[in-house]
């Protein structure tokens, strides 16, 4: 474990807000919070006592959603400097991301009704973090606070912007707040009334929320809902436990109606090689159970591949949507608000069932989800770089297709 050094909240009308941290070798590192972390500079630091009651207030008689995410909230420590190992980053910017947040807040962002199932601490991370949720409408009455640590992650970045995860900050991998998600304090009927139930795999990791994880999908499979997994393997989860991952991963996914995975997930989850994935999607899906209705392979700047079975039986409906050409600044939380923008599609398309049966809606779907993804890349943050509905159609309209 590598502890950071202090975090500097940096806002217009603070110019320093420290919370110490237990000294290491990172020590002499600054954090800075900016202002472009958060949705608005001027509620970069929440008031504390208006968040509380906002959750209490509504938990435990969440919204009907059309969309519930469950999941981890953390906060991306970003290296400043591109090219170094982290050893040798001299400055970490913290942004608020964890896929099943980014995915809510996205949603939010683009209008659509969503709620957020989690735990985060009961520490001033856990209140920026539902605070910035909260700018984007969404429902935190299923969020869950505990007294574990809100999760930080190093992340450090190549010269391209690409990222990657680097090892923890203030607690042990298994010690943060999003290892405790408590199965029995779940809105059962939000879930099961949603349009699709959105979790990653992460959380199968920590015994507590993995058993929460699997009780959601159970009440979402009671009712209408569609169950949509994003594989997002991130072995410094895991640990321990990374020799039975490819099993316990594998399992769970199985019980999803749609799969969402990277070429290299596929080739590391079910053999299909990262290629073939992505001229091939109909590999990924035969390589899942039956109960599976279709798969979403993305390749970064390589484009997206998708594969869905067909109502009644018909041929396959599968393609391939290239990426938009932009400036890229940072990819982090690019497959999330593209996953954002095939669910912002789905629901507006009244559910899984009508992709299924109209392959231009199913179409039209990847490539909204593509220009989110793109117009994300353009800015920092996994979530202050998400686009409205507004600037992910005009990128649709003026950006070039990569060759």
């Amino acid at each position: 474990m590598a502890a950071l050094g202090a975090y500097h909240f940096v806002t217009p009308s603070n110019r320093h807000i420290q919370a110490r941290r237990t000294p290491s070798r990172l020590a002499q590192s600054t954090v800075r919070l900016t202002p472009q972390t958060f949705a608005t500079s001027r509620n970069a630091r929440p008031t504390k006592r208006r968040c509380a009651v906002r959750c209490e207030k509504t938990n435990g008689s969440s919204q009907e959603a059309s969309v519930t995410c469950l999941g981890e909230a953390l906060f991306d420590c970003l290296a400043e400097e591109r090219g170094v190992p982290k050893e040798e980053v001299k400055t970490w910017i913290p942004y608020p991301g964890g896929a099943p947040a980014n995915v809510a807040a996205a949603l939010g962002r683009l209008g659509v009704k969503v709620s957020f199932i989690s735990a985060v601490g009961q520490d001033e991370l856990g209140e920026n973090m539902l605070e910035l949720l909260s700018s984007r409408h969404v429902d935190l009455g299923p969020v869950q606070r505990v007294p574990q640590p809100t999760r930080d992650v190093l992340v450090t970045r190549d010269e391209s912007g690409e990222r990657e995860f680097s090892g923890f900050g203030a607690a042990k991998n298994n010690e943060y707040a999003d290892c405790f998600i408590d199965g029995e304090k779940m809105p059962e009927a939000t879930i099961k009334n949603s349009v699709a139930l959105v979790t990653g795999t992460l959380g199968l990791s920590f015994p507590q929320t993995a058993a929460a994880m699997r009780k959601a999908v159970a009440c979402a499979r009671s009712g209408p809902c569609s169950v949509l997994v994003d594989i997002n393997w991130r072995p410094v989860f895991w640990e321990s436990l990374t020799p039975q991952a490819v099993d316990i991963v594998s399992e769970y996914a199985g019980g999803a109606d749609i799969l969402k995975l990277s070429e290299e997930e596929a080739e590391w989850l079910y053999g299909v090689h990262s290629d073939q994935a992505m001229s091939n999607p109909d590999l990924v899906l035969n390589a899942v159970p039956e109960t599976v209705q279709g798969v979403l392979v993305t390749a970064g700047g390589h484009g997206a591949a998708y594969c869905f079975r067909s109502a009644n039986g018909g041929p396959l409906i599968k393609g391939f949507v290239p990426v938009l050409q932009v400036k890229v600044s940072d990819t982090t939380g690019a497959g999330d608000a593209f996953l954002s923008g095939f669910l912002y599609s789905m629901v507006k398309a009244g559910g899984l069932s009508t992709f299924q049966s109209n392959p231009e809606k199913l179409r039209s779907a990847v490539e909204f989800a593509a220009a989110c993804g793109a117009f994300t890349c353009s800015k920092p943050g996994a979530i202050a770089a998400q686009p409205t509905l507004e600037e992910a159609r005009k990128l649709m309209k003026t950006a070039k297709a990569a060759v």
